[in-house]
């Protein structure tokens, strides 16, 4: 039947802005390059190469009850997170991923016809790009705010802007952010947190060195922070996440939450890597000792600016060799890395940092550039 309805014409104009976010899978990566799936070294996505913790694992093999829905508000998980962090589980939502919460959050402030909601939301890249797309998604108007050349916020001129119009306002930020890794130090957080702004801290990497202010929430009205299994704890498959919240938002959150948002297993898993935090913790440890080896041996390539960071990544700049020179040789090994051509971000390489063996391999064909083009290989 012909309901002349022209679907395409009543799709919302915010979504025709949209770019797709679809990574190339391992499998077709390596069918690309004509490689055997097990010989790719997947170093793009700030995976933890150890995985789950050994008891995670045999909790997970344990399940069987999978015709069952999980528990809506993940009650057990968010007083093992509490326990964890020291913070009350009353003031903790558990997402499927920080991302969700990220989306939870928008949607909470964001503008209806009866009134309330935030209209604006400050990004600040480079950064994590799902602050914007769901800015975006939810209709909200998105001001940008770019990094300093050292990639450290741009204090003042967030400050000018709320002086200007001194309006509520949201403002994401990562710490570490990401993709540089750097950490925003408590004396922005103070000016930032003095302004009308509700400031949404992502952790997502704290785990890796850096210092939580998970526990400012209880002193800042104006301030939540989100934490994610998905690094630390080798759960990326999973999407488990949680946020942690001002006491004054949690009962239109519960209302707004979507329900069984967060499934069984990924409830499991993420209580069973809290019952085993030494193993958890452990690699851990390994993967910051890993970093700090791996730093100082890319600062011995020629050709790389190196940038500090406090998470499992390293972000580098080549100067005088071409960004697609060093694709070229890292993929002729099965070597995948995260390029960048972004404002900001013009030619720079994000390394995640792996095991030493895979980290070595990089570091064969950087080596291998810098003596004349002989890459490894």
């Amino acid at each position: 039947m012909n309901t002349s309805l022209s679907l395409a014409e009543l799709i919302g104009e915010r979504v025709k802005g949209l770019q797709e976010y679809a990574p190339e899978p391992m499998e077709q990566v390596a069918t690309r390059l004509n490689l055997p799936l097990g010989q790719l070294i997947k170093l793009d996505a700030n995976e933890n190469p150890y995985g789950p913790t050994k008891h995670t694992l045999q909790i997970l093999n344990g399940h069987l009850d999978y015709h069952r829905y999980p528990d809506a508000i993940s009650r057990r998980l968010r007083q093992a997170i509490g326990h964890y962090i020291d913070m009350d589980p009353a003031q903790i939502i558990a997402g499927n991923g920080s991302d969700e919460l990220i989306d939870l959050v928008l949607r909470l402030f964001r503008p209806g016809p009866s009134g309330g909601g935030i209209g604006e939301l400050i990004d600040c890249p480079p950064t994590f790009g799902m602050y914007q797309f769901y800015g975006t998604t939810n209709d909200l108007r998105v001001t940008t705010i770019p990094r300093l050349a050292d990639f450290a916020v741009d204090v003042a001129r967030i400050e000018a802007l709320c002086a200007e119009n001194p309006v509520p306002r949201l403002l994401f930020l990562a710490s570490p952010n990401n993709p540089d890794g750097g950490v925003l130090p408590d004396a922005d957080l103070e000016r930032l947190l003095e302004l009308p702004l509700l400031v949404v801290l992502d952790e997502a990497y704290v785990e890796f060195g850096a210092s939580s202010r998970v526990k400012w929430v209880a002193e800042r009205e104006n301030l939540i922070v989100l934490r994610t299994f998905s690094k630390w704890a080798g759960l990326a498959g999973l999407r488990v996440g949680y946020g942690v919240f001002p006491a004054a938002l949690m009962t239109a959150l519960w209302r707004l939450k979507s329900p069984y948002n967060v499934n069984c297993v990924a409830q499991m898993a993420a209580l069973a890597t809290l019952e085993s935090l030494d193993e958890a913790r452990a690699n851990v440890a390994k993967i910051i000792a890993e970093r700090q080896r791996f730093l100082g041996k890319l600062r011995e390539i020629p050709f790389l600016q190196v940038y500090d960071t406090q998470a499992n990544y390293v972000l580098c700049r080549p100067q005088g060799v071409a960004t697609e020179t060093i694709r070229e040789a890292m993929e002729r090994r099965g070597i995948i890395l995260r390029y960048f051509n972004s404002p900001g971000l013009e030619g720079c390489i994000r390394f995640t940092v792996g095991t030493p063996m895979q980290d070595e391999a990089v570091l064969i064909v950087l080596r291998g550039i810098a003596q004349g083009g002989n890459d490894g290989h």
